[in-house]
């Protein structure tokens, strides 16, 4: 992983709230299908996806629950990934 791509997942762990690295490495795992145990082992493509998918809920963190459980979802779907 490059050194701009460490700084972009660190600062959007930070924007959704993440901040242990436990629960960092937890949702790396949940996100890209990738268990590490540090982060040297994210490779640049599994990165890409990572930030990709952090910027989805760092996108959904603030919203409210409206009761439309479509507009609610807590993951991107494949249409929203076109």
């Amino acid at each position: 992983m490059t050194p701009i791509q460490r700084e972009t997942i660190r600062d959007l762990f930070a924007k959704i709230g993440v901040g242990t690295a436990r629960a960092q490495f937890d949702m790396v795992a949940e996100l890209t299908g990738v268990q590490i145990s540090s982060v040297t082992q994210l490779g640049a493509d599994k990165a890409n996806v990572l930030i990709h998918m952090l910027r989805g809920h760092a996108s959904r963190a603030h919203h409210a629950n409206t009761g439309n459980s479509w507009a609610d979802r807590d993951e991107d779907t494949w249409i929203d990934r076109l």
